[in-house]
């Protein structure tokens, strides 16, 4: 192998090594990107299920409330039925 065969060849491959690196580098960035992004995205999923559970509980609630007497005698009272003893 000569000596200008030699040289070629080993530019060739440090050309070869640092694309390689930068595309690795490259996907990696991007990789880190988009766990960031789905991250958020988990986090701001979280939020409203745990703002619409509150929500689902709250009207639970108010649901076993119209259920019972109180509640009944609460909205008869409201639309203006009196009731004598």
């Amino acid at each position: 192998m000569t000596e200008e065969k030699r040289n070629r060849l080993i530019a060739a491959l440090t050309v070869n090594v640092i694309l390689f690196a930068v595309i690795l580098l490259a996907v990696c960035i991007y990789q880190l990107v988009t766990i960031v992004n789905l991250n958020n995205i988990k986090k701001d999923v979280q939020t409203q299920i745990n703002v619409y559970e509150t929500a689902t509980e709250k009207n639970e609630k108010t649901l076993e409330y119209y259920q019972s007497r109180e509640g009944l005698l609460d909205k008869a009272y409201e639309y203006g039925f009196v009731f004598g003893k």
